[in-house]
């Protein structure tokens, strides 16, 4: 898997690394990464584009691109994570920003075992 870090010259630095997304990888079932053969670590400030969420999937290019600069470590991961799901087909497309409750639930029960596995190791 190729992995593309953008360059910036300024603060507000991404909330995860490679080493982290990396890790995160490990911990979901194969089949939730298989498809992605590329991860952009995007140089863009999120609240400065037009995308509706930090994390998305290209099913044309097959690439994952993260806007992590300046956000939440935990909620970036936890992003990541349902993002992962959405690409193996665990779960519908969703916006976790704009999940009801009943659904935020649901996504909190599929992704906690690899959140908390996460969370738990020391970088």
């Amino acid at each position: 898997m190729k992995f593309v870090i953008g360059k910036f010259s300024n603060e507000l630095f991404h909330a995860l690394t490679k080493k982290e997304i990396t890790l995160l990888f490990k911990y979901v079932p194969k089949g939730w990464t298989q498809p992605i053969k590329a991860v952009v670590l995007s140089a863009k400030v999120f609240s400065k584009t037009k995308v509706d969420q930090p994390v998305i999937y290209s099913d044309s290019t097959n690439q994952l691109t993260i806007y992590s600069r300046g956000l939440d470590r935990q909620d970036i991961a936890r992003q990541v994570l349902i993002e992962l799901a959405v690409v193996a087909g665990e779960i519908e497309p969703i916006n976790p920003s704009k999940a009801s409750k009943e659904q935020a639930a649901e996504l909190d029960v599929l992704i906690k075992p690899y959140m908390t596995k996460f969370l738990k190791t020391r970088f």
